[in-house]
């Protein structure tokens, strides 16, 4: 393995960047800290990246960038049906969440999500352009043809922010989920099971309220056939 030293500074900065912005969120991180931890004089930073901002924003697009790329949200199958491609998309944003390839194998870094949502930085508006929205029109895709096309915008939007916010709360709710028992996340299957258990339980939801919406029309259509006949 590579001694921190011997690595070049730019990439030393990146990861000294990474534990301590991760660690401390964009406001508390010091450039000072940053070039101590990695070994490197402070007007580094300026040569390399050309400031505090720039490095932040490097090393959040480089973090998110090569987790989205490791795992993709959308199937390869062009006839995957929509129960398939809400597995594989809930299974892929968990992975990205859990699993030691994922946010969660980098010490620090791992918590620049977390703490980019709670105390927005100026990239926020780049991660979501660049990676929230993409995924987010995929989830979309996925629920609009689970729930059909009689269901509205807003039921459509709703039902993503259910299945997404399934997957956030096992991230961000680890240490309580932990210390209570509920969840060994250290078992390595554990990532799968947990996305088997939201897909089977959003697809229930979904599909329960698919059945509701068309019920609700037919019946509707027959209380108009109904007035039609009686006139």
């Amino acid at each position: 393995m590579e001694n921190r030293k011997d690595a070049p500074i730019r990439q030393r900065i990146l990861q000294a960047a990474g534990e301590i912005f991760g660690c401390r969120g964009f406001k508390a991180a010091t450039v000072r800290e940053i070039c101590r931890r990695a070994d490197a004089n402070v007007a580094a930073v300026n040569y390399y990246f050309g400031g505090k901002e720039a490095l932040y924003r490097e090393v959040v697009r480089d973090l998110i960038a090569g987790t989205f790329a490791k795992f993709s949200v959308e199937t390869a199958n062009p006839e995957a049906s929509a129960q398939e491609r809400l597995a594989v998309f809930v299974r892929a944003t968990l992975s990205r969440l859990l699993s030691p390839g994922g946010l969660s194998g980098y010490r620090g870094r791992g918590q620049l999500v977390a703490r980019e949502l709670a105390e927005p930085s100026p990239i926020l508006d780049t991660m979501v352009e660049d990676f929230i929205a993409p995924t987010a029109a995929v989830l979309g895709g996925i629920v609009s043809d689970l729930l059909g096309p009689a269901a509205g915008p807003e039921l459509v939007m709703r039902c993503q922010v259910s299945v997404i916010g399934q997957c956030f709360h096992y991230a961000m709710a680890r240490p309580v989920l932990t210390r209570l028992g509920l969840v060994d996340y250290a078992r390595p299957e554990i990532v799968a099971e947990i996305a088997d258990h939201i897909t089977r339980f959003s697809l229930e939801a979904m599909v329960g309220l698919r059945r509701r919406i068309e019920s609700e029309i037919g019946r509707g259509a027959g209380r108009k056939r109904n007035r039609r006949n009686q006139q």
